[in-house]
């Protein structure tokens, strides 16, 4: 499988309706309709670089499949088919 930058993944989250927040980690907050929702995750300072293993922890607190992970942070997916995608999944 594929590897992804840190900062290319916390570009994309970003870019997508999560909001960051700084302490020993990068921890990002999906946010709907301007309000909190309980989707987040993070991302550690210290790595350069996600392999498989923690992709698939990242992609199971964001609740995706790898291939809707993938196509977050490659960004085919926009944040308004994050937001459909979602409310289909029901965590939002």
């Amino acid at each position: 499988m594929s590897t992804y930058k840190t900062k290319d993944m916390g570009s994309a989250l970003s870019k997508k309706g999560f909001k960051s927040n700084q302490s020993h980690h990068t921890f990002y907050v999906f946010y709907f309709n301007g309000k909190k929702t309980n989707i987040k995750t993070f991302i550690s300072h210290r790595k350069k670089e996600y392999g498989d293993a923690l992709i698939s922890a990242m992609k199971k607190q964001l609740h995706l499949s790898r291939e809707e992970f993938d196509d977050l942070i490659s960004c085919p997916l926009k944040e308004e088919m994050l937001i459909k995608l979602y409310l289909k999944k029901g965590v939002i």
